[in-house]
């Protein structure tokens, strides 16, 4: 599934109690004055809902609910690139480590 501004908001909304109608693309997490207990249920609900898994380190640099759907719709791809090429075979070997030869 494809992560919409729209879709996003109302998962936020959902989370939060803020009213889905009062929020907008350019709204900061900053602005929805949540504490990091309802940052970080948010954040799972987001994953669970959209499949996917996101860093810390990603999700630090989100500043607005736009760039959280962009960081969504990211994760996904690269999730689902992965999958994709694990499925077709092509997910790539383990080294070998030194002096061992493969047979």
């Amino acid at each position: 599934m494809h992560a919409t501004f729209e879709h996003v908001a109302e998962r936020i909304s959902i989370t939060s109690g803020v009213p889905v109608d009062s929020l907008r693309p350019d709204t900061t997490l900053q602005d929805l004055a949540l504490d990091s207990f309802m940052l970080v249920e948010m954040a799972v609900d987001l994953q669970e809902e959209f499949d996917t898994i996101f860093s810390q380190e990603a999700l630090q640099r989100v500043a607005t609910i736009a760039d959280l759907a962009d960081l969504l719709n990211a994760t996904q791809a690269a999730v689902l690139r992965a999958r994709s090429a694990q499925d077709a075979g092509s997910a790539p070997t383990a080294p070998t480590p030194a002096g061992v030869t493969r047979g």
